[in-house]
């Protein structure tokens, strides 16, 4: 899987003036692209994570894979363990969210940018060093079965 965009934005006012010349943008030898847009204004930050993948990319037998692995990396990894994700994050101010759409899936971070160190150690954690507890899996296996069930197919349309 090609990797992802990371854009992380500090500080930032919704009501600024801002232009693509405010954008920093470089690409890492992986090929992960990140974007900043850096603003002192107010001391908070937000991060974003786009991975290339989502429903597209799943075919019959598969379907649901990117949403279930989006559930997934909230579920533990090499440094912090199974539900320590948020538990950091919200211990150093933060929340976060995700979402999985047919071109990709997002995940989003906002926090102190005091807490920079702590959330990017949490993010690099989960991307190289991802836990497929195999309790945690079949935990997950129900949320998602549950949210399909009064999402996707409990819609009219």
């Amino acid at each position: 899987m090609k990797t992802f965009l990371i854009f992380l934005i500090t500080g930032v006012s919704l009501f600024a003036q801002i232009t693509a010349d405010d954008i920093q943008s470089f690409t890492l030898k992986n090929g992960m692209k990140i974007m900043v847009l850096e603003n002192s204004s107010i001391p908070n930050a937000n991060m974003y994570f786009f991975y290339r993948v989502g429903s597209r990319n799943e075919h019959v037998g598969i379907t649901g894979i990117s949403h279930f692995f989006e559930h997934m990396m909230f579920n533990g990894a090499k440094k912090y363990g199974p539900k320590q994700f948020d538990r950091t994050m919200e211990a150093n101010g933060g929340s976060n969210n995700a979402y999985t759409t047919e071109n990709y899936t997002a995940y989003t971070d906002w926090f102190p940018s005091s807490a920079l160190e702590v959330i990017f150690d949490l993010e690099a954690d989960r991307i190289a060093h991802l836990n497929f507890d195999s309790s945690m899996i079949e935990s997950e296996r129900g949320v998602i079965l549950s949210e399909r069930s009064t999402g996707l197919e409990n819609n009219p349309l």
